[in-house]
Formats: structure tokens, C-alpha cells, sequence
């Protein structure tokens, strides 16, 4: 008989990876017919001032990648416990003590470090005795916040990471678990996809338009003067309008993919490049689908690291410009493709696309035993 769980997911609105993890992760408890809810509480307790705050890190993202790196720096010195009496933060906790006892689950699933912090403080004034787990989003470059907590497990998306947590902040290997970073089901390889040919034919790529607007231009005209066949998803998000106006006319075979909803699974699993940014998300779905990645563009130590891990497995490679791009590119699709089948075959072996399921088989093992 299968026993029903009841699990809250604490995630984000900051970038897509936090929230990409909770996603997935409650796609495979449904599966396995536990109860899921997928909640924000800082957009929740306080949705102005998040709106805010989401601004500020877009803008750092686009146009500032060297101050989020300070930032980055910065989180990582910072003891986050201390920060649960600033205003902002206590009346989100407050907002999660209440939403805590209103959906009473039975295990607690953070993939955003800042809620382990409250449920830490909870657990140690005596008002919280469900288990909770934390599930990590980068790779390699571990920020200090996600390990600091006492959360009973913490997940971690490679072997690599786990090592060097346990290395450089002696966390016990009890609570580390290697799972990989979770990615929904529709996320696979495309069984029909084609070898690409040198010239074009066939070529699909899908390109995340996270740099500035300048170099993504760029970029785009030079892959259709290369390969005007090309068929080029572009994920513009709310930057669509202005990049159609400054792209003008550029050929039916770019197809620009909003931010309304749609899904981007189809489209990169039948891709042969993705070309962007090194998202944690984007980055393991792009594993998951045997999709070799070109990254362009990477925010300092935050995403290093996933770029890192497709450069350590021969999975990806790394441009400073629009003639690299072009050259990488021009490299991997000579001899019959040959460098790109290394890339395809390099994910296939590193498996790194079953996060969902072994992250939700060890919260299982560890907590319903």
C-alpha cells in the first residue's frame, strides 16, 4: 500500500534554476502520488519589495555581470542566520510560520538557501519537527549559504561539488548526498535527431538571449550569414520586442520564444546547439537532452561552475565573441560533425539528466525509511 507524503517546495523567482528544481521535483512526486505544493515565500510575504528585487538582479545579470560577482562574493562571506531580524526577511519568516501550519507536510524541500535559514531558527525554538532538505542549484562553485544550514540533507547536483563542500566546510558526509540537478521529464534526447552538415542543412540551434542586446545582434547575423539555412530559436523572454525591432527583417527560420508559458523542451531537445548563457537550469536540461552547449556568457562565480562541469565532461565549450562563436561552431561541424558527436556522446555518458528522480529517491531513503 502506498502511503501518501505531503511536501512543500521553497523556491524563487531569481533567474529559473530555484524554480526550474521545484518544478521537477514535484513532477516526480506526483508521479509517485505524494502531495506537492510549489511556493514562494518572499514573493508571497512580500510581493512589492520582491518585485523590487527582482529588477535589481535582472539588471545585474544584463548589463553589470562584474557587480553581481561582488555580490556573489559578498553572500558568500555573509552568515545568512544572522539576517532573519532584518525587517524584510522576519516578515517573510512569519509569512512561512503560518504558511507552515496551514499545509502542515510532512517533509520540507528548500531549493533556495535563505528558507533553510528560517526553518533552522524555527527548529530551534521548538516550533518546527518536520524534516527538511536542501536542494542545490550550482555546481561546482558551491556558495557558502547553501551549506551553512543545518538542514538534516543537503542534495548536490555532482560528485565534484560534494567533495569539495565536504572540504571546505567539513560538512559530515551523512548529510551530502550526490543527485544531480532535477529536470522535468519532457526533457530527453530527440530519438530522430539528425547529424548536422557543415553547411547548414538540417541545423537547428536554440540561442538564449541573456547578453547584453548589443552582442546578441550580433551574434544572430552571423550565424545566418554562416548557416542560412539554420532554423534559430531565439528565447528573448521580454526582450522580444526590442530585439525584433533591432534585428529587422531576418528570415522566417528565427523563431522567437516569449515568456508567456511555452515550453521550452521541445525545441532544445531537437536542437544541436544551445548557445547562451550557463544557467544552472538551462544548463542540466541541456544534459538531459544530449544537447551540446556554447556558453557566451556566464555571471562570476555564481555560474563558473556549470560551465566548468561541460568543460571538464567535454560537453560544451566557451566563446568571448561573435568570431569565436562562429569558429567554435564551424570546428564542431567539419568532419561530418564530428566534434559535436563527441559533445552529444560526452552527456550521454556523464548521465547527468536524472535528478528528479535519484533527489526524490533520497529524500525517501532518508526520511520515509
Amino acid at each position: 500500500m502506498r502511503v501518501e507524503r505531503k511536501v512543500l517546495l521553497l523556491s524563487i523567482g531569481y533567474g529559473r534554476g530555484h524554480e526550474a528544481a521545484a518544478r521537477a521535483l514535484a513532477q516526480e512526486m506526483q508521479a509517485r502520488d505524494w502531495q506537492t505544493l510549489v511556493v514562494d515565500p518572499c514573493a508571497e510575504a512580500r510581493p512589492s519589495i520582491f518585485r523590487c528585487t527582482q529588477v535589481i538582479y535582472r539588471m545585474c545579470v544584463r548589463r553589470l555581470p562584474w557587480a553581481w560577482g561582488i555580490a556573489y562574493a559578498q553572500i558568500d562571506a555573509t552568515d545568512w542566520s544572522r539576517m532573519l531580524h532584518l525587517p524584510g526577511i522576519a516578515s517573510t519568516m512569519q509569512w512561512l510560520r503560518n504558511e507552515l501550519r496551514r499545509t502542515r507536510p510532512d517533509l520540507i524541500v528548500c531549493t533556495y538557501p535563505l528558507y533553510a535559514y528560517m526553518l533552522d531558527a524555527l527548529a530551534q525554538r521548538g516550533e518546527l519537527h518536520i524534516p527538511y532538505a536542501v536542494v542545490v542549484t550550482d555546481a561546482l562553485h558551491v556558495n557558502s549559504a547553501w551549506v551553512r544550514t543545518q538542514a538534516p540533507l543537503i542534495c548536490l547536483p555532482d560528485a565534484e561539488s560534494c567533495a569539495r563542500v565536504r572540504s571546505r566546510f567539513g560538512v559530515p558526509a551523512s548529510r551530502l548526498c550526490t543527485t544531480g540537478f532535477p529536470v522535468r521529464s519532457e526533457f530527453m534526447p530527440c530519438a530522430d535527431r539528425t547529424v548536422p552538415g557543415r553547411d547548414g542543412q538540417e541545423l537547428r540551434v536554440v540561442y538564449g538571449a541573456h547578453a547584453q542586446l548589443g552582442r546578441v545582434c550580433a551574434d544572430v547575423r552571423a550565424i545566418l550569414a554562416a548557416w542560412p539555412e539554420v532554423q534559430l530559436t531565439l528565447l528573448a523572454e521580454e526582450r522580444e520586442a526590442r530585439l525584433r525591432a533591432m534585428l529587422g527583417s531576418i528570415g522566417s527560420q528565427v523563431h522567437f520564444f516569449g515568456n508567456s508559458g511555452q515550453n521550452i523542451a521541445e525545441p532544445l531537445r531537437r536542437a544541436h546547439f544551445y548557445i547562451g548563457k550557463a544557467g544552472a537550469a538551462t544548463v542540466f536540461e541541456a544534459y538531459a537532452t544530449h544537447t551540446p552547449v556554447v556558453v557566451n556568457y556566464a555571471l562570476p562565480g555564481q555560474e563558473e561552475g556549470n560551465q566548468q562541469l561541460l568543460l571538464n565532461d567535454g560537453a560544451g565549450a566557451r566563446v568571448d565573441s561573435t568570431a569565436e562563436l562562429i569558429q567554435t561552431m564551424t570546428q564542431l561541424l567539419a568532419r561530418e560533425a564530428a566534434g559535436w558527436q563527441r559533445m552529444v556522446h560526452a552527456m550521454n555518458v556523464s548521465d547527468r539528466g536524472h535528478g528528479a528522480a535519484s533527489t526524490v529517491d533520497a529524500l525517501q531513503i532518508r526520511f520515509f525509511p
